[in-house]
């Protein structure tokens, strides 16, 4: 008897037992009595605890009266909240844009800014499309209507109206329309259906969460008065970089004139004590996720013939959330520059590079485009990148598991970078940085590197507006 509870406890320590599973066809649900709302007699309600592989664990809830009929779905984030806010906007110009999956948390709502529209936050998550979220939004309008004829008929005639926009909106006469989730918990999520490629009509934006969006989802912020006064902080800081951007645009750009290109920086030696000017400085601010105090390290790094770049890292000790970053110092140059590098060996993985968060990356022979912006400041080894990029791919696309297709596609790329960081196969890589701050390692300098190209260009109006370039006054 001692010998088997031996060997229970021994397995028990060998398999530690899963919450949330990924979702298989044989696994059943739990089904518990519960009480209904409506009629209060006993209903069921099926509980799953899932995960969406490649996205975050889900409690899934389902309720069902056979009395009256009542029923009722529930969706809810069994991890963690996201490090930041999101502003997910989707820009409808066709009928398959109603077709996108959407995971809404409980904390998001939705806003169609062309009607004026917005389905505030109602504790309740859900999975669906957009046309669901539409048609739902119509039936809750119609289910009050007859009440309203008979009670207050110049509102039933307003919503009458209003309901028969949603209707033409889903029949395709107002394209195009953004339909915009904004969620303080960052757990909200619009498929990209042009996966691999960068969606042009997807935009999302993470942004720092107020002190307000905290106790809106519950979270109790320890020392409100310093939170406050250190956002007060940034955002002075913020205006006067923004000034200090405006005042030195023409002496930085002389400045550039005189030094060498990115692809030419000498970066065949270590950098050395002088290149971190003094020590790093360590400073407590709080943390972006449970709000208790921890420490950001900051260092600021004087690259030969380049720039000067901060890189910062912030690690809670509390709830073991991380964070880093690098940024480029000084102003907007004039021009863009698009780096091309043909990558033919191994020594070329090996290639030091700054991606700035400016700055897109492309691979022509995957067909595969990240936009400007994702992965934020990078400064790595192209071996590196590659790495980043596929992790990428893997955390902003959920729904691959459930889309043979593009399951198929996200593997073959991932197959592919993985050959590519070996260096036995060739391909170019190209950054494109809108602001001139990113640079690929020449280990040849002084000689010329034949493999590596570097090509300034005008910025277009809609990069200019995204800087915001176009409302500067110099």
């Amino acid at each position: 008897m001692e010998e088997q509870k031996q060997e229970v406890q021994q397995k028990s320590q060998q398999e530690p037992e899963v919450i949330f599973a990924n979702i298989k066809a044989e696994d059943e649900p739990t089904v518990v009595s519960s009480l209904c709302p409506d009629c209060e007699k006993m209903g069921n309600t099926t509980i799953m605890l899932t995960k969406i592989p490649m996205f975050k664990e889900l409690i899934v809830t389902s309720f069902y009266c056979d009395e009256c009929g009542c029923k009722n779905t529930d969706v809810q984030f069994g991890g963690k909240i996201g490090d930041f806010a999101q502003e997910i906007s989707l820009k409808c110009t066709t009928l398959d844009d109603f077709k996108r999956d959407i995971v809404r948390s409980e904390y998001a709502s939705i806003k169609i800014p062309e009607l004026d529209f917005e389905i505030p936050n109602n504790r309740k998550g859900q999975i669906n499309t957009v046309e669901g979220f539409i048609n739902n939004t119509i039936e809750d309008l119609e289910s009050d209507q007859q009440e309203r004829k008979e009670k207050i008929p110049h509102v039933y005639n307003q919503i009458a109206k209003f309901i028969e926009k949603l209707q033409e909106l889903l029949e395709g006469k107002h394209f195009p329309f953004h339909f915009i989730l904004e969620d303080p918990s960052g757990n909200s999520f619009i498929k990209n259906v042009f996966f691999p490629k960068r969606d042009p009509n997807l935009i999302v934006k993470e942004k720092v969460r107020t002190l307000q969006q905290y106790k809106d989802m519950g979270y109790n912020i320890e020392n409100e008065e310093e939170y406050m006064k250190e956002a007060a902080e940034r955002e002075k800081q913020l205006e006067e970089k923004l000034t200090q951007e405006e005042k030195d645009k023409i002496q930085e750009f002389e400045e550039n004139r005189s030094k060498v290109l990115a692809h030419k920086t000498d970066m065949s030696k270590a950098f050395d004590e002088t290149s971190a000017k003094e020590e790093s400085l360590t400073f407590p601010i709080n943390c972006h996720v449970c709000m208790r105090e921890g420490l950001n390290k900051m260092c600021i790094v004087s690259v030969p013939y380049f720039k000067e770049i901060t890189i910062m890292s912030f690690n809670c000790d509390f709830c073991g959330a991380k964070n880093s970053d690098v940024k480029v110092g000084g102003g907007i140059s004039e021009k863009g520059i698009r780096i091309t590098l043909n990558v033919e060996s191994e020594d070329d993985l090996k290639r030091d590079l700054f991606k700035s968060e400016t700055a897109g990356v492309s691979i022509p022979e995957l067909d595969l485009e990240l936009c400007h912006g994702t992965l934020g400041g990078v400064y790595t080894t192209v071996e590196g990148l590659l790495e980043k990029i596929s992790d990428n791919l893997v955390k902003n696309n959920p729904y691959t598991d459930s889309d043979s297709n593009m399951k198929t596609q996200l593997s073959n790329i991932k197959d592919k970078l993985e050959e590519y960081s070996t260096g036995n196969t060739k391909f170019t890589l190209i950054l494109e940085d809108m602001c001139e701050d990113s640079f690929i390692q020449n280990p040849k300098y002084p000689q010329e590197d034949k493999n590596c190209i570097a090509e300034k260009f005008e910025r277009t109006q809609e990069m200019n507006d995204e800087l915001g370039v176009s409302h500067m006054k110099v």
